[in-house]
């Protein structure tokens, strides 16, 4: 992980400082700790005296329980679809949004899916919050071994107040219904249940366009992907742009007529090659798992040690900042905003 002369890098729209992103890793490094609660005070200038009471108090925090990631929920028979997405979306919720200004994960988009999935696989044991990207890669991980969903990328571009805002979400295909899984600062903009609301891919995404109105967003682009493939360590990488629209410049007919197109593509494409590696899954999910009694005292030795790092990198951040403001720096990164 490359670090930077800060330890952090500037996310910024335009001259406005959208939040930071940690380059140091965990657990988190003095000089990233000391920006992230300046830029909160920097965002709450008013309630300064408040955070920097709170920063000062080192006794009396309320416990903390960390949630157990549902690794086996992909593969569990007695389980429907909609059940195993609700779990895992309840899971995701439980990380909670990270409101405190410093994003704690580096993270490439363009580095192949083995990757991105160790990547979530340590977000995941650090149970620290986190945004959309990070929503959509544990996602990924968890779903990854149920057979008959197809997944990909939503990525919205957004503008506010001459503010560009990107978000993404998981969209899901099982049968003929569509759904998302992700985590928003709106509820209305992530989690989009699999109950059959959603018959054609163009009404899923016309729910995520009239949410974002109703909160003053002009929609500038949606661009979707091609399916991901069911498989943890594959060094494909995920193709994040294969169909663009632009909501504003475009009429609803039009729109809706380009992501029927897609789907027809993804009917053409070899859906084989996205489940070819799901007779493994079982052992490439069980490695990943919590400790157990049947685990060795050195593997629980190890978690013992990712606690630690996990207590320490959220030592002091218990303060939320206020701001809306929630983006990365250029259009070229697909988890840019999170909303």
């Amino acid at each position: 992980m490359a670090a930077t002369m800060y330890g952090y890098d500037t996310m910024r729209s335009g001259d406005v400082v959208l939040f930071y992103v940690n380059r140091d890793g965990l657990p988190l490094s003095d000089r990233c700790n000391e920006r992230m609660w300046n830029f909160c005070i920097e965002q709450n200038p008013k309630h300064a005296s408040e955070i920097q009471t709170i920063r000062d108090r080192t006794i009396n925090y309320a416990p903390k329980t960390y949630p157990d990631p549902p690794y086996h929920i992909a593969t569990n028979p007695r389980l429907k679809v909609h059940e195993k997405l609700q779990l895992i979306q309840n899971y995701i919720q439980r990380l909670e949004y990270n409101y405190t200004g410093m994003q704690f994960f580096d993270i490439n988009p363009a580095r192949s899916i083995y990757g991105l999935m160790d990547i979530a696989k340590q977000m995941m044991t650090e149970s620290l919050p986190i945004k959309c990207f990070e929503s959509f890669l544990i996602a990924v991980y968890l779903t990854t071994g149920i057979i008959g969903l197809d997944r990909f990328n939503i990525s919205f571009k957004t503008s506010f107040n001459s503010i560009i805002y990107r978000h993404v979400v998981l969209g899901v295909k099982y049968q003929q219904y569509y759904g998302a899984l992700g985590l928003s600062r709106r509820d209305d903009l992530s989690y989009k249940s699999l109950d059959g609301k959603y018959e054609r891919l163009s009404t899923l995404i016309d729910d995520f366009v009239c949410a974002y109105k109703r909160y003053g967003h002009t929609v500038l682009r949606i661009r979707i992907g091609l399916p991901i493939i069911h498989d943890l360590k594959s060094f494909l990488n995920i193709n994040w742009n294969v169909l663009k629209i632009l909501p504003n410049k475009t009429d609803k007919i039009d729109y809706d007529r380009e992501l029927d197109k897609i789907v027809r593509l993804w009917r053409q494409t070899d859906m084989n090659l996205t489940y070819r590696s799901v007779a493994s899954l079982t052992s490439l999910i069980t490695a990943a798992t919590l400790p157990n009694r049947g685990q060795s005292i050195q593997f629980r030795l190890n978690r013992e040690t990712s606690l630690t790092c996990r207590r320490s990198a959220i030592k002091k951040t218990s303060t939320a900042t206020d701001g809306d403001h929630s983006i990365e720096k250029d259009e070229s990164v697909p988890f840019a905003i999170r909303v």
